[in-house]
């Protein structure tokens, strides 16, 4: 791994996908949808309504959003789903695990001194819920939702509020994420970055990957020691 620009003083972790295991989620999907197929279309759609939702300026919930998903797709395959079973199925979202590498990781980076936070597209209420089930609440410093900005990731305006929050300077953030946009969002204003390639998790953008990348979070071990 090659040297970062300059010293990082705070890990910034995706939550979706990143720390926490939507697989678990596809019992429950195929159980609605009669297959769980389409899940990764439900998700793409859910981060399309995210997109949407920045550019005309009507912000609602990442699970509002996450319903409004699950419906139209459940619309296109003809299966008729009520809007209450898809707010529980979406709601399933606060209990989902984390990915077997995280707790260990994180568990190593805590004893070395790293600060560490979530950044995240869920609601802060749901954010919160999702780590404190996982069991990463005592390994994490703060739950940082976008919901604090009203704007979702990659809006350039998430990351500099988290590093104000924080106290530091945008370039003395690492931002992980499995996701490319999540990233390009990050270093578009200056921030550092680690692409996690989780099963699925293709770096499909065409400028190249981050000088950190791995395919679980133990490639955050090679980093030197904060304040070295």
């Amino acid at each position: 791994m090659r040297q970062t620009r300059r010293m990082i003083k705070v890990i910034a972790f995706d939550v979706n996908e990143t720390l926490l295991d939507l697989a678990a989620l596809r019992p429950a999907y195929a159980a609605l949808m009669g297959t769980p197929d389409s899940m990764g279309e439900w998700f793409a759609r859910m981060l399309h309504g995210s997109l949407v939702a920045n550019h005309t300026g009507h912000y609602r919930s990442f699970e509002m959003l996450g319903v409004e998903a699950l419906l139209v797709v459940a619309q296109k395959r003809g299966v008729e789903l009520p809007a209450d079973d898809a707010a529980d199925f979406v709601g399933g979202m606060r209990t989902i695990p984390p990915h077997p590498d995280v707790i260990p990781t994180l568990t190593e980076l805590a004893s070395r001194g790293w600060r560490m936070v979530a950044l995240t597209n869920g609601s802060q209420l749901a954010a919160e819920a999702q780590i404190t089930n996982s069991g990463l609440s005592s390994l994490l410093e703060a739950v940082l939702s976008v919901e604090s900005v009203g704007r979702f990731k990659p809006a350039p305006e998430i990351y500099l509020w988290a590093a104000a929050r924080l106290g530091i300077e945008i370039d003395e953030m690492l931002l992980v994420a499995a996701h490319d946009w999540d990233i390009l969002g990050a270093q578009s204003v200056g921030g550092q970055a680690a692409f996690i390639a989780r099963p699925g998790a293709i770096w499909g953008v065409p400028t190249n990957p981050p000088e950190i990348i791995g395919h679980d979070l133990s490639c955050l071990l090679d980093l030197p020691a904060p304040g070295a």
